[in-house]
This record gives C-alpha cells, structure tokens and sequence, in this order.
C-alpha cells in the first residue's frame, strides 16, 4: 500500500540560487529504512525560500527509501513523527 507524502523539490539544482517547490509522491512504506528531522529545510522555510504560502512553523524530514544496493533520500513536509504515524497508519488498518 502506498502513502501520499508532500516533497520539497530543488528545481535550482545547477544553479548557486536554489528554488524549491513542494509535489505530491506516492511512497511505499516497506521501503523507507530511516527518517530524520531535517533541520536546514526548517531554517530556509522560515527565511521565505522554500514554497509561498507555506506556514513557518512546519517542520521536515528526510526519508531515506531502500533501493536494493543503494538508497534514495527525499525531503518531505511533516515532522518525524509525524511522518512515522503516516506510514504506519495503514499498516494498523490492515491488521484489523
């Protein structure tokens, strides 16, 4: 089962001004092996640079995604905890 997450993306990735803008993913939670607060997307959300519109009080985390041999890390808008309780939300509805 997947879980619809919010990334924070780096459209600027070449270039030293960096410009980010959020997009819907679809993760699957089997696959995510670590997530950690990250604190350096909080700073520049509160400094304007991360998406307009986007309260200053949201905090971030990075998930890192297995991918056999290598993994994948991704900025997502939510808390650790937050993002904890979502991926196993539906682990809990299919136990019953």
């Amino acid at each position: 089962m997947l879980v619809k997450l919010t990334e924070v993306c780096n459209n600027g990735a070449v270039t030293t001004n960096k410009i980010y803008s959020l997009r819907e993913i679809f993760v699957n939670p089997e696959h995510v092996v670590m997530i950690r607060e990250e604190k350096r997307m909080r700073e520049l959300n509160e400094l304007g640079k991360v998406a307009s519109g986007l309260d200053n009080a949201h905090k971030f985390s990075k998930l890192t995604i297995n991918r056999g041999q290598t993994g994948t890390e991704i900025v997502v808008v939510g808390s650790p905890d937050v993002i904890e309780n979502t991926l196993n939300r539906n682990k809990q509805l299919l136990r019953g």
